[in-house]
């Protein structure tokens, strides 16, 4: 007796015509798009969505007990405000490709996620013909996690420097002026720096650097302050604002207070409180790792081979900056699984903008030399005030990934999703790629994310 015989239905033919219209895809959207491709897409997007705890539970370890609460809301709130945000405008400037378009600014084509459905979107792939074969609605989820992502990042800023309510303010302005052009220049077919060819993968200078750039201008800022309204006390003979009774919220904290600040106590003294939080550090950087996974591999924008690429490198480097900065801290003191943590979220920040571009075999390296690096320069945060590192950690570990993207690009890495052509690194003898990805992180760092990020926090 022969085996038993299923009808299942037809599977429809898949089509990959090169002349079909929006009309037609629309008419029979499962002939083009692969559930594959979908799934891994909406996965991705869950995990980035995921990092945002992990972000939150991370600062919250890091931070002062009396400090965890605000660290570990912020990142949330933060997140709800920039998706309200992203949805009603920040896609349109940032992804929209009307004729209306331009190089730096996108167009109304896209505001409230306006006709972004069924049309196809194009990957970061320097002299591309062809582009994923993914729906732009998805597209537009998966880059709406990034911008979340991006702004919890900031938040760490907030800490003993910020009133709830202003920050919530900058963090929308930030992202409608600042974060969303650089997310323009850097992925959209027509922003100027992939035109030029510069190479980042999934977020380096817009994410990265960016937010380290962020901090820097906030933590700046807020040195200067005290000393810009002493000078105006003097001139104007008085206090800048009246004193007057302070106003208490619901509850019960006084609403004057900027986030984290508090009457002194006899538990604030040094060693009498815990300055983190090992657990909430631990399982902060877990979920950061896990969400990584689709921050990179998602950003190869379908389920093929260089997404797998993207996360054999991430996890490589992730795994060798945290045992290079734990192993060098155990040659001054005792072992810290803090250490590890932060060796390991570095090497997940060096690899970003390189992790569809390099050979999985050197993305150790990535993670190895961001520690080595970041490990000598913490210095910097701790006079800045940045209280989380992200100066140093995102922004020193962001543009050693840059350099080093330029460095060890590989065309044949990325080619491994079937139609992305770039003309690769320094080491395929294109050393002018090296140059482009300087001018990129240069012209992020200084004429963007600082002097933008200046102008909208004043």
């Amino acid at each position: 007796m022969g085996e038993p015989t299923y009808i299942l239905g037809t599977v429809p033919p898949y089509s990959s015509g090169q002349n079909t219209t929006i009309p037609q895809i629309g008419a029979a959207p499962y002939r083009y798009f692969q559930g594959a491709d979908l799934a891994w897409m909406m996965m991705s997007s869950a995990l980035v969505l995921l990092m945002v705890p992990g972000i939150a539970l991370f600062y919250s370890g890091v931070s002062k007990s009396r400090f965890a609460f605000s660290q570990a809301w912020l990142p949330i709130m933060s997140t709800a405000i920039v998706g309200l945000e992203w949805y009603l405008w920040g896609y349109s400037i940032a992804f929209s490709n009307s004729p209306s378009s331009r190089v730096f600014w996108g167009s109304t084509d896209g505001i409230a996620l306006h006709n972004v459905l069924f049309r196809p979107v194009r990957s970061s792939g320097d002299l591309q013909t062809e582009g994923p074969v993914i729906p732009e609605l998805v597209y537009a989820l998966f880059q709406g996690m990034f911008a979340c992502f991006t702004a919890s990042l900031v938040s760490g800023a907030a800490i003993c420097k910020d009133r709830p309510g202003h920050f919530l303010v900058f963090i929308l302005l930030w992202t409608t002026f600042v974060y969303n052009p650089i997310a323009r220049w850097t992925w959209n077919p027509e922003g100027w720096s992939h035109r030029i060819g510069a190479l980042d993968f999934a977020g380096g200078t817009a994410v990265h650097i960016c937010a380290g750039a962020t901090v820097l201008a906030h933590s700046v800022y807020h040195r200067c302050l005290p000393k810009v309204e002493e000078f105006l006390e003097r001139i104007l003979g008085g206090p800048r604002y009246p004193a007057g009774p302070p106003t208490n919220s619901s509850n019960g904290v006084s609403a004057d207070r900027t986030l984290g600040s508090a009457p002194p106590r006899e538990a604030d003294q040094p060693g009498q409180d815990p300055s983190h939080n090992v657990e909430n550090v631990l399982l902060g950087t877990l979920l950061l790792w896990i969400g990584w996974f689709g921050f990179n591999g998602g950003s190869a924008l379908g389920a093929n081979l260089r997404a797998v690429s993207a996360c054999v490198s991430t996890h490589l480097s992730a795994c060798a900056g945290g045992v290079t900065l734990c192993i060098l801290h155990r040659w001054s003191d005792l072992w810290s699984i803090v250490e590890f943590c932060n060796g390991a979220v570095v090497g997940l920040i060096c690899i970003t903008p390189a992790a569809g571009y390099v050979p999985h075999q050197i993305s150790p390296v990535f993670g190895i030399i961001g520690a080595l690096i970041c490990s000598h320069m913490t210095f910097v945060s701790v006079k800045l005030g940045d209280t989380h590192g992200i100066i140093v950690y995102h922004g020193v570990g962001g543009l050693i990934g840059m350099f080093l993207t330029g460095c060890f690009a590989r065309k044949n890495v990325a080619h491994l999703d079937g139609f992305t052509n770039i003309n690769g690194g320094a080491w395929d003898g294109h050393w002018i790629t090296l140059g482009y990805v300087v001018i990129e992180f240069t012209i992020h760092l200084t004429l963007t994310s600082y002097a933008k990020t200046t102008i909208v926090g004043k």
